[in-house]
């Protein structure tokens, strides 16, 4: 759609701007407000802003502001609410190289399931003193604490219980819980989930892995939720002898990723195995040549857009690799090893959560967050306000993605 018929459908004319320009002498005023006359060079109405500059600006703004700026006037409120601007100002927010837009929630150690949310720019460069907001979390039950599965475009997901999930963007505070899944659950059994998004058929959809591992075979049913028809479908099985560990898929270029364990007779091995959002179909993601016989269970992630593969090496570092072209084995680099200080006995780095352009790198270790800065070996235990001591985290980016309007 060009921007001119986008503009002209949601009203958003020259006409109806005047609404919003309080200088604007066109204007009816009652006579006890006309302004007595001034000299011309102090009269001047404010300059006029063509509308695409209008979109152009307020889709760079934080989502906080556009929430307040839709109370301005009926074509702002049509504008920010258009799906068209939605994407938009997505795009914008999720590639701004400076983070402004990017927030990490933080689950608290308490006995009650508590979450903060807190800037990463503010992380960054103020980490002595880093502002957090307490979130509201949507489903009451203050004595569980829900497992973060992911985020993807602003939405977050949380596995309750195992058998459900909730769907949550709060920075505009819309949620959306999943209705049950009906596994026949019993002990020994696990569900592995990830969110992501299919971006043919435009429907952000959460993958469940039910496993049900046995001493004779392993079965993996699969289902995968749409937030679009609000229901879960049953898929194919994961490929036999594929058992995926307990943690969450990871989302990269429409497909979820999971670590997992292939069996081949009495053997085992490390593995990636991947699901396409689209097609629905698996295959096995290479990792790269690294030092297995050294080295802990690997583990996932995602770091700018990439899939990243970490692990403990001779419990001396964590090394971290990234893959630049997904599914080229070729394109796996070493990005980062980060040393231990002091050498880890019972605990490892968790994440890492993102990197700064300057390299800098966000973990945690011990319930608390870290800053690795590789240039000169450093490192920075950012203090949080209010807050101390994290079980889980998850970076998202604020937008209006909203779980209710697909």
């Amino acid at each position: 759609m060009s921007s001119q018929g986008y503009l002209h459908r949601i009203g958003f004319t020259r006409k109806r701007e005047r609404l919003i320009n309080p200088m604007d002498r066109t204007s009816p005023l009652p006579p006890s407000s006309v302004p007595k006359q001034q000299p011309m060079s102090e009269s001047l109405p404010l300059p006029f802003l063509p509308d695409e500059l209008v979109v152009e600006i307020l889709s760079r703004l934080p989502v906080k502001s556009l929430l307040q700026f839709r109370c301005v006037c009926k074509s702002w409120m049509s504008l920010i609410s258009d799906p068209y601007f939605m994407k938009k100002h997505l795009h914008l927010s999720s590639r701004c190289t400076h983070f402004t837009h990017h927030r990490i929630i933080l689950s608290a150690t308490t006995a009650e399931f508590h979450l903060k949310s807190c800037s990463l720019s503010s992380l960054f460069n103020n980490p002595s003193s880093t502002v957090c907001d307490d979130l509201n979390y949507p489903v009451k039950n203050k004595f569980r604490h829900d497992g973060i599965v992911g985020s993807c475009n602003g939405l977050l997901c949380f596995a309750i219980k195992g058998d459900c999930v909730l769907l949550w963007n709060p920075s505009i505070r819309v949620s959306k819980k999943s209705p049950p899944l009906g596994n026949n659950w019993r002990p020994g059994c696990f569900t592995a989930f990830g969110l992501g998004y299919d971006h043919v058929n435009e429907d952000y959809k959460v993958v469940a892995v039910f496993c049900d591992p046995s001493e004779y075979f392993i079965e993996c049913k699969v289902k995968v939720y749409s937030m679009a028809t609000n229901s879960w479908r049953k898929i194919q099985d994961l490929p036999h002898g594929f058992l995926p560990f307990q943690n969450s898929g990871k989302f990269v270029s429409g497909t979820l990723n999971w670590a997992a364990n292939h069996s081949i007779g009495p053997s085992s091995f490390w593995v990636i195995v991947s699901l396409d959002l689209h097609k629905e179909t698996y295959r096995e993601v290479l990792p790269p040549d690294y030092e297995k016989e050294d080295c802990s269970t690997p583990s996932l992630g995602v770091l700018q857009g990439c899939l990243c593969m970490n692990y403990d090496y001779k419990k001396t570092h964590f090394v971290v690799w990234m893959m630049k072209d997904y599914g080229v084995r070729e394109s796996w680099v070493k990005l980062v090893s980060i040393p231990y200080v002091p050498n880890p006995e019972d605990f490892s780095y968790s994440g890492p959560y993102y990197i700064s352009e300057n390299g800098k790198v966000l973990l945690m270790f011990e319930f608390d967050l870290i800053l690795y800065d590789p240039r000169n070996n450093s490192f920075k235990y950012p203090k949080i306000e209010s807050g101390k001591g994290w079980f889980d985290a998850e970076v998202y980016v604020e937008t209006l993605v909203s779980p209710m309007k697909h």
